[in-house]
């Protein structure tokens, strides 16, 4: 009989393992990249192939030949890193999978055979080179993204495949993305595939789901004014040194710092390292680490469901976003070169970061519409992680009639809407069966 179709959820030979003791991946450079470079490059890992195998019929004269159709799509890929140093025939790899065999457990680095995969044609687009952000030099660029896999704590939930915003998960798509992310990469800096050689039908799941800061051990310090609408954030390790210090102002604009100048990029971005920080005399304001940051977890059996929290400025102080709390206040100002929009509250200026509050709130376009300048709202989340983003006032109303991201409704939603069905067909049925009967 012909068989007419499989499918498979490929993750290649027995080499794919995961990383757990930080040590580095390498492979063969199969895919060219330059020395001293970093490259995004991505392949399919979902798909399904339709494979129809036809016998050969003799009958009498007439014979029909053997045929074999084929037909294969993809549905979903797979981001990783290469990273290429000054002997370019080989590369490093910064990925990440499941902790266990059948897909489940915590997001952990990760050892797939990417150059098996290369090898047998496996390429969804050409690498793309990732261009270090502007102030900052590739060899340092080169050995943060090496320490942020290193520091990685694994205390995050892994899905194999994830419906942005609907399932709460992360998945090897989610940890690229935030590496990138916590290397001082903006994203809107990061390039999109373009000319695939193979189309991913639900593209690369988990791109809008990036890992947090957090769980690289990364946090936000307190930012200061550099003076014409001028911000600098530095941004802390684990143990409150400075990892790198963002300017942001005007797009294609200048900063003046104590002891000179530096010009920003097309986003009105400038990233330094903490010695040319130093060198042009930026203070950097001690920021104790947050809890989430002092109680980090490494890669525990039970990974948290949406990994750790985010980290706001809270009068000064670092403070992670708990479930079940939340800030309400105006917004006085905004840096969209930073990413930043500051919240005047009841416990002084609250210093919320966009990205990360888009992802958790589940929501990145109503968050951006909602922290304007001179909106009164509340910013927290639910104890079940769902969304607590309420505008006040006018916008309330403005907001009230604007679309929104769907996700999935909040459990106790759930729940209640299902105990109101149940009493309702009990009241329904206990009317029917004491019904008097018809004269």
């Amino acid at each position: 009989m012909p068989r007419l179709f499989t499918s498979s959820v490929e993750a290649g030979p027995a080499r794919d393992r995961p990383i757990l003791d930080g040590s580095a991946v390498i492979a063969k450079n199969c895919w060219n990249v330059p020395r001293h470079s970093v490259a995004m490059i991505g392949r399919p890992a979902v798909w399904v192939a339709l494979d129809i195998n036809t016998p050969r019929i003799a009958l009498g004269p007439l014979t029909i030949p053997a045929r074999r159709l084929r037909w294969e799509q993809d549905f979903g890929g797979h981001l990783f890193l290469a990273l290429a140093s000054a002997d370019d025939r080989e590369v490093t790899i910064i990925e990440a999978g499941p902790r266990r065999p059948n897909q489940t457990g915590a997001l952990v680095p990760f050892r797939y055979p990417e150059d098996h995969f290369a090898q047998r044609g496996l390429l969804d687009f050409k690498p793309i080179v990732i261009e270090p952000p502007h102030g900052l030099n590739a060899r340092f660029f080169d050995d943060l993204i090496r320490r942020t896999q290193r520091d990685y704590d694994g205390d995050q939930r892994y899905l194999a495949i994830e419906i942005p915003f609907l399932r709460v998960g992360r998945d090897s798509n989610s940890y690229t993305v935030g590496v990138l992310l916590a290397c001082g990469v903006d994203p809107r800096a990061i390039p999109k595939p373009r000319d695939p050689v193979r189309f991913e039908i639900t593209g690369y799941p988990g791109v809008e789901d990036p890992v947090h800061h957090a769980n690289f051990g990364t946090y936000l310090g307190q930012p200061y004014d550099l003076s014409h609408g001028v911000l600098a954030a530095p941004y802390h390790d684990a143990d409150g040194s400075v990892r790198l210090v963002v300017i942001g102002g005007e797009p294609h604009g200048r900063a003046c710092t104590p002891h000179g100048e530096v010009t920003l990029d097309r986003h009105g971005r400038c990233v330094l390292a903490p010695p040319d920080a130093e060198r042009h005399g930026l203070p950097v304001p001690p920021t104790a680490p947050p809890e989430q940051i002092v109680s980090r977890r490494f890669f525990p059996n039970d990974p948290a469901p949406a990994g750790a929290l985010i980290t706001l400025i809270v009068a000064g102080h670092a403070v992670p976003l708990r479930p079940g709390t939340s800030y309400r206040g105006t917004i006085v100002a905004r840096n969209d070169a930073l990413g930043l929009a500051i919240l005047r509250g009841q416990e002084g200026m609250i210093v919320l970061p966009l990205t990360e509050l888009g992802v958790e709130l589940r929501d990145p376009k109503r968050v951006d519409r909602l922290l304007q300048i001179g909106s009164e709202l509340t910013v927290g989340l639910h104890r079940d992680r769902h969304p607590r983003l309420r505008a006040h006032g006018r916008a309330a109303r403005q907001d009230a009639f604007r679309a929104r991201r769907a996700h999935a409704p909040r459990p106790v939603v759930v729940a209640t809407v299902a105990a109101l069905a149940v009493a309702a067909a009990a009241f329904v049925a206990f009317a029917v069966w004491h019904r008097p009967p018809a004269a």
